[in-house]
């Protein structure tokens, strides 16, 4: 959870940098790098909503017996 929360924490980085005015150059760059790391964010929380689709598909219990 930590490397999301710093993946986060950068996206925010870059955003903030290009409204700062970065040449456009560098925004470009930096996009790029946000559109990865906006990708990989996707599938970390696409992996959590998959598990908490099994863990609701399991009644709540976390597939423990009642």
């Amino acid at each position: 959870m930590k490397d999301f929360e710093k993946t986060l924490l950068r996206l925010g980085e870059i955003i903030s940098d290009i409204e700062s005015g970065a040449s456009l150059t560098d925004a470009l760059e930096l996009y790029k790098e946000g559109v990865a790391l906006a990708a990989d964010c996707a599938a970390v929380l696409n992996d959590f909503e998959k598990e908490i689709m099994v863990i609701e598909g399991d009644g709540g219990n976390g597939g423990l017996s009642s």
